[in-house]
């Protein structure tokens, strides 16, 4: 797979994170930086495979996620 190929996968998945995005980013902090709702989406949408979180995490931060959020959500999930 090239640089340019996973680009566009990124970005085809950062417009369907959107509204889950802008969800989680408006709702009451729960967790710091709302970690805890982002581990939650991530482990659905990946199914333990860390390589596809990864693509999937790059697309929720270009989608307004908040960037510790999503690095905390990562280290807990795939210590």
């Amino acid at each position: 797979m090239t640089t340019t190929q996973l680009d566009e996968i990124i970005n085809n998945q950062t417009a369907d994170f959107k509204p889950q995005v802008t969800k989680i980013e408006a709702s009451i902090k729960t967790t710091q930086n709302h970690y805890g709702r982002y581990m939650s989406l991530l482990s659905q949408m990946a199914k333990g495979d860390k390589h596809l979180a990864m693509v999937f995490s790059l697309a929720m931060v270009k989608a307004g996620a908040n960037r510790d959020g999503i690095k905390s959500a990562l280290q807990i999930l795939f210590p």
